[in-house]
């Protein structure tokens, strides 16, 4: 299907890289194949950037289409629906390392767009996708600082196993997913059954190793039919040295630290509220308008913060709130607080507080999907995570779970399902949903969901 192929060994397997002959009004377009999967990534930028953009667009899309297996949509008027979660997980996925690697200050709209050709039911097509992301930017005319490889590293009667089929994993104690350039790693995330420190550390080593034949597959394929980057010096968004250096001057140091270190989340945020308003103030009164745009006087005053902070914390040792490295902020946990669940928690730790609750069921109330890819079609243990405008004291569009919410439901699902007393033989699912009341720091909330399911009234 392509016209210029390049392949790498990774492991026991093969991915083929092509390009050429295919959406050639992309920018930059691949197909890559592992076994009978085959994903397609195509990427395009947009050659002018909007006026007043102060931060990077990228969008990355990735579907699963039923024609890749063979199958017709399973529902009443036979089209593809809204992305599932683990499409939209592939998404986060694919995003993630590839974002970094973008020029600074380079803000035009980009999109990165990843469809499954054809699915095998053995090969995973989520490492395909990202191994795509880069080849597709590599061979396109956007300046990008790749290329990447990536694996998922499984271990199976102790061997690590590169790109596992679903048959090996399994049998394996360990799911990681490892991104990396030539010398170091990128990304990576996972879950495994008690893994030790030193045989994490190994597969870590192992995941590398396996990046390096793709990394040099798609300098390959550059080679053969990579187009020349465009110039986009005068499109980056750089905040001039004077007026930086002002701004520093005006807000910056023991100003800008001292309200940093103000404990209550508002009110510190109105104090470095209140110092931006009057450093853009003085600036366009020296500067001009014209010069002091909002995009500047936000750019300028991010950095200060940056600063301070970063300093505050390798000179100082202490933390936004004032805290060292060392001290926790005050945790207070309740269970029981609803009366009709079978179990519920009200976990509080400083500013940032989470309600949880616990239910139960049967096999029969299991969430049951489409597997084009194969693996698992049905979930005994689901975790809905919840993050409201109102918990950080905002308005805003008021919707159904985001890319954000789905990830770090997932996040927490993963973390706590090898805790729990489930197995299909004994018939039972849970569901817990966590909606979080405040927000002042991390809500990653799998430590927290522990104290609902202590409560299960069984």
């Amino acid at each position: 299907m392509t016209k210029d192929q390049v392949t790498a060994k990774v492991g026991d397997k093969e991915i083929t890289i092509g390009s050429g002959n295919i959406t050639k009004q992309a920018d930059g377009t691949v197909t890559v194949q592992m076994g009978e999967t085959i994903v397609m990534t195509a990427v395009v930028a947009a050659t002018k950037g909007r006026e007043g953009q102060d931060w990077f667009p990228l969008q990355v899309d990735y579907r699963e289409r039923a024609h890749a297996a063979g199958q017709i949509p399973g529902n009443y008027f036979r089209r593809e629906g809204r992305p599932s979660d683990k499409e939209i997980l592939t998404c986060r996925l694919t995003d993630r390392p590839i974002r970094p690697l973008f020029k600074k200050g380079w803000f035009n709209e980009c999109q990165v767009y990843g469809l499954l050709l054809s699915a095998d039911g053995e090969n995973e097509p989520d490492v395909l996708s990202i191994l795509g992301a880069s080849a597709a930017l590599m061979v396109s005319d956007i300046p990008w600082d790749g290329p990447l490889g990536a694996v998922r590293v499984g271990r199976v009667n102790g061997e690590f196993v590169a790109n596992p089929t679903h048959e090996e994993m399994a049998e394996s104690d360990l799911d990681l997913l490892y991104v990396g350039n030539e010398t170091d790693v990128v990304m990576y995330e996972g879950a495994a059954d008690q893994i030790k420190e030193e045989d994490f550390i190994a597969a870590l080593k192992y995941g590398q190793e396996c990046c390096l034949p793709q990394i040099e597959a798609q300098k390959e394929l550059v080679k053969l039919c990579g187009k020349e980057k465009r110039d986009i010096e005068d499109q980056l968004f750089v905040v001039d040295d004077k007026i930086f250096s002002k701004a520093e001057e005006l807000g910056g140091g023991g100003r800008i630290v001292e309200a940093l270190l103000t404990v209550a989340k508002l009110e510190r945020e109105r104090k470095v509220g209140a110092i931006k308003d009057e450093v853009a103030i003085k600036l366009r009164e020296e500067f001009g308008e014209e010069e002091v745009t909002d995009a500047v006087v936000d750019q300028a005053f991010y950095h200060i913060q940056k600063t301070a902070l970063r300093g505050l914390i390798l000179k100082q040792g202490k933390r936004l709130d004032g805290r060292g490295l060392d001290e926790l902020r005050s945790i207070e946990c309740k269970v029981g607080v609803l009366p009709r669940t079978h179990g519920s928690a009200l976990f509080t730790r400083g500013e940032t507080q989470a309600l949880v609750t616990t239910t139960l069921g049967t096999t029969d109330s299991a969430q049951r999907f489409d597997s084009y890819t194969g693996g698992e079609d049905s979930k005994q243990y689901m975790m809905h995570y919840n993050f409201p405008n109102y918990s950080v004291g905002e308005t805003g569009r008021i919707m159904g779970p985001g890319r954000r919410e789905v990830g770090h439901g997932a996040l927490t699902e993963r973390s706590l399902f090898p805790m729990l007393p489930i197995n299909d033989a004994e018939g039972i699912i849970l569901m817990q949903f966590v909606k979080f009341l405040k927000s002042s720091n991390l809500t990653v909330p799998a430590p927290w969901l522990q104290f609902a399911v202590v409560v299960w009234r069984l």
